[in-house]
């Protein structure tokens, strides 16, 4: 063999070997991760206590990496803008950030975010999530994010105003109609009481979509929001008038909550410490609600919970199949597209990903996305709600990974909102002002009517 091909084969060998060989010690290593300190978590000492456990685990694993923290303090806005001003420069974009399901397209679309299908592939616990759940980070084919925590929603309904309005227990409703019925037996023999909660209103922003309306049109007979036969976004369809309806109908009738409570900017932080205090009668619940109860998060805390409160899916507007409507939502961990350090990222996602690390994650207000975690027993046992929650997971459906979506959402809960203020609005009137919304946001050429 000639001293070139000894070479040649030499450098390759040395080569393979650095590629496949962990990094040494004296290849230090920092790794930016950027995460929400206080919209996210339940607590934020919960939130800290998670975060500093997982760098802590990682950085004892791997003492050559030094984890750069990057906890992004205020709300779900200003953890976005955050996020846009960070990834505007590969000298502050994070290796790895923690990102909502609900508005990772634009970090999709704009080119920031890596394709972790090849990781995702080789790993075995990647094969046991739920598709409903591999879809909210999925586009075209491409995985860009792993889910470490999920959102179901379902009904809280209060055992002893039940009683009191003599409705038979356990409750499981079939139909909207059902629903409907118990608030109104509610509204008739609890007057101070709230008999229904049903999230909505603009001023929450985008992700009140998911709290309320979008559950409902899950299940009512027709929940397309976005056609892609067409590539049109749907304004007029008869699961929208469904739930616009069903909204109006609980209006006109007093079952709601004030408008002054269900409408405000920070309404969805009302229910769980208004459950316990039996004034509302059946709530749309997250599953976090329930999880706010427990002593480990206390808040608030609320020991008789599980004695005085039930729990049942949402059902569909007519009992058809699936029999359940959910929206799903969830935060997961995403890599940066010119990130130099994928492999090492991918490394922290893995350790995110076993089984003691989610069932810790969830206590920021998650259904773990793993059957493994989801479904241990210690888990359940601590809120006995969580089981019912984590049955309807694989049920639940996200929304599209489309950038109109925000605009679509605002358009559903103006609607919804309209009727909510004013039941004298007809349906005809909120759809078109649904319609309106989006067609003069997004163009009128991007909007359909579905019959």
């Amino acid at each position: 063999m000639s001293k070139s091909v000894i070479l040649g084969s030499l450098a390759i060998t040395a080569t393979m070997i650095a590629f496949l060989a962990p990094a040494t010690a004296q290849e230090k290593i920092t790794l930016r991760v950027a995460y929400s300190q206080d919209f996210v978590p339940l607590t934020p000492e919960l939130g800290k206590a998670y975060w500093a456990s997982i760098i802590d685990q990682f950085q004892k694993a791997n003492p050559n990496v030094t984890i750069e923290a990057i906890p992004v303090p205020g709300s779900y806005k200003d953890f976005e803008n955050k996020m846009g001003l960070l990834y505007r420069s590969p000298d502050t974009a994070p290796d790895l950030a923690e990102l909502s399901n609900q508005n990772i397209v634009q970090w999709i679309e704009s080119g920031y975010l890596a394709d972790l299908s090849e990781y995702a592939a080789k790993a075995d616990w990647y094969k046991t999530i739920p598709d409903s759940v591999k879809a909210e980070y999925t586009l075209d084919g491409k995985t860009y994010g792993i889910s470490h925590g999920e959102n179901e929603m379902g009904l809280l309904y209060d055992k002893t105003l039940f009683k009191k309005a003599g409705i038979a227990m356990p409750w499981e409703p079939k139909t909207w109609k059902d629903v409907l019925d118990a608030a109104r037996k509610i509204k008739s023999s609890s007057p101070d009481a709230w008999p229904l909660w049903l999230s909505t209103g603009t001023a929450q922003g985008a992700s009140a979509a998911s709290y309320g309306p979008n559950s409902l049109l899950l299940g009512s007979s027709d929940p397309t929001i976005y056609d892609a036969s067409s590539q049109k976004w749907v304004v007029d369809s008869k699961g929208i008038r469904e739930v616009i309806d069903a909204y109006r109908t609980a209006s006109a009738e007093g079952l709601l909550a004030p408008a002054s409570q269900l409408l405000n900017a920070t309404a969805i932080a009302t229910p769980p410490t208004e459950i316990p205090n039996h004034h509302i009668g059946i709530t749309l619940a997250g599953n976090w609600f329930s999880l706010q109860w427990v002593k480990k998060v206390s808040a608030p805390y609320s020991p008789n919970a599980k004695d005085e409160v039930g729990y049942a899916p949402l059902p569909t507007v007519n009992g058809q199949a699936p029999g359940v409507g959910s929206a799903l939502s969830g935060w997961g961990s995403s890599i940066y597209a010119n990130s130099k350090n994928k492999d090492i990222a991918w490394k922290f996602i893995e350790l995110q990903m076993t089984k003691d690390n989610l069932l810790m994650a969830a206590f920021n207000g998650w259904t773990p996305p793993t059957p493994e975690a989801s479904n241990d027993k210690d888990w359940l046992a601590t809120d006995p709600f969580q089981e019912g929650f984590q049955k309807i997971l694989p049920l639940s459906v996200g929304i599209p990974l489309k950038a109109g979506y925000p605009v679509w959402a605002m358009g559903f809960i103006t609607a919804t909102e309209a009727v909510v203020l004013d039941p004298t609005v007809t349906v005809d009137d909120a759809v078109q002002k649904m319609s309106d919304y989006v067609a003069n946001q997004l163009g009128p050429d991007q909007v359909m009517v579905k019959k």
